[in-house]
């Protein structure tokens, strides 16, 4: 594809994504098809999430989802775990979607790709393979998936997509652990001209679980100075002016800041609707209500939390630092059980923020 016709593809998508927003219609959202996973990387924000109560949904459930997402004029699906290709129906479902018509990625920590899976890939359709690449050694990567030959598995599945070329993106959480590779995975990336995503937070898990957000985070001062290695052009001369004056996209009457309730949502492996795949709320079943019913429900919800904001209730509303913030009312709600509260991790981070702007 020309270098004109994918600029061309991207604004189309961009007005489409935006036409839906306003519209409040549902566009991108991401599917969970199941929590079990082979890897054991201590920072994971699923935690515990598997409910031992609840059956994770089977094929034909997945299915009718699908159907029900297509009506309600879903445009691209993000298939996530969990780790999606422990699935054994996995395929089955992937060709079900591409036959809908949607455009779907799969987002996977690679272990299993092998040239069988590649090719089968290839024949789904699938336009992008998302995978969690945490380290550039073998010892790195043993730390933080808990398994010995992740690293030699899933550097081959990189080789391996490349080769049937297919479109890779990969991402790294930094952390205590990994913090003095990043530089190297970014390397390793452009090596390769594959995208490249890092991620400067290590989540609560569900539940509020704080323990590995303390032990692995870094200093939001080191992950911004890994940004500048990593992404160099992004902070050459011609933009550093720009950057350094960018502010939050955050403003003092909105609770969320994001595609919730206006375009997006998640969906669990139990196929209920969540706002995100962050928490587990408000867990609306499409199953039982249908998917239009449950996309009603969840639009409700979120205009019933945005009330706290247009009530003058907003916990940032007079704060300084907000147009420096980058809170998140499902971080808040995660750590401390309401969509209206700061946590000290975020308020650090916007303190950082504002002095790096000479604020």
């Amino acid at each position: 594809m020309r270098v004109a016709e994918k600029k061309e593809r991207k604004e189309l998508f961009k007005r489409i994504r935006q036409q839906k927003r306003e519209k409040r219609m549902p566009f991108t959202i991401m599917f969970e098809l199941t929590y079990q996973c082979n890897f054991k990387c201590p920072h994971c924000y699923l935690g515990e999430s598997q409910d031992n109560k609840k059956k994770e949904l089977t094929t034909n459930q997945i299915k009718k989802i699908l159907d029900g997402l297509a009506d309600i004029g879903v445009y691209r699906i993000g298939f996530t775990g969990g780790e999606p290709l422990m699935r054994k129906d996995i395929f089955e479902i992937l060709d079900y979607a591409n036959k809908k018509g949607f455009r779907f990625g799969l987002l996977t920590n690679g272990y299993f790709i092998d040239e069988k899976i590649v090719d089968k890939l290839k024949k789904t359709n699938v336009d992008k393979v998302d995978i969690t690449f945490n380290g550039i050694d073998h010892e790195t990567f043993a730390k933080l998936t808990g398994i010995e030959d992740s690293y030699e598995k899933v550097f081959g599945a990189i080789n391996l997509l490349l080769k049937r070329k297919m479109q890779v993106t990969i991402k790294s959480t930094i952390t205590g652990i990994n913090k003095n590779q990043i530089e190297q995975i970014g390397r390793f990336a452009r090596e390769k001209n594959i995208r490249y995503n890092i991620d400067g937070e290590v989540l609560p898990c569900r539940g509020g679980c704080n323990e590995w957000v303390e032990k692995l985070s870094v200093d939001s001062s080191v992950v911004s100075n890994l940004r500048k290695k990593v992404y160099p052009e992004m902070f050459a001369p011609k933009d550093a002016k720009k950057r350094t004056q960018s502010k939050s996209r955050r403003t003092r009457g909105k609770i969320f800041n994001c595609g919730v309730g206006l375009s997006s949502f998640s969906i669990n492996p139990y196929g209920e609707m969540n706002l995100c795949l962050e928490i587990d709320y408000p867990e609306f079943d499409i199953l039982k209500l249908g998917a239009k019913k449950a996309w009603q429900k969840l639009k409700e919800e979120v205009d019933k939390i945005e009330m706290i904001a247009q009530n003058g209730e907003f916990v940032c509303a007079d704060c300084d630092l907000l147009p420096y913030c980058g809170w998140c009312a499902g971080r808040s709600f995660i750590e401390k059980g309401s969509f209206n509260e700061c946590t000290q991790y975020v308020k650090q981070r916007a303190i950082d923020r504002k002095k790096a702007q000479g604020k």
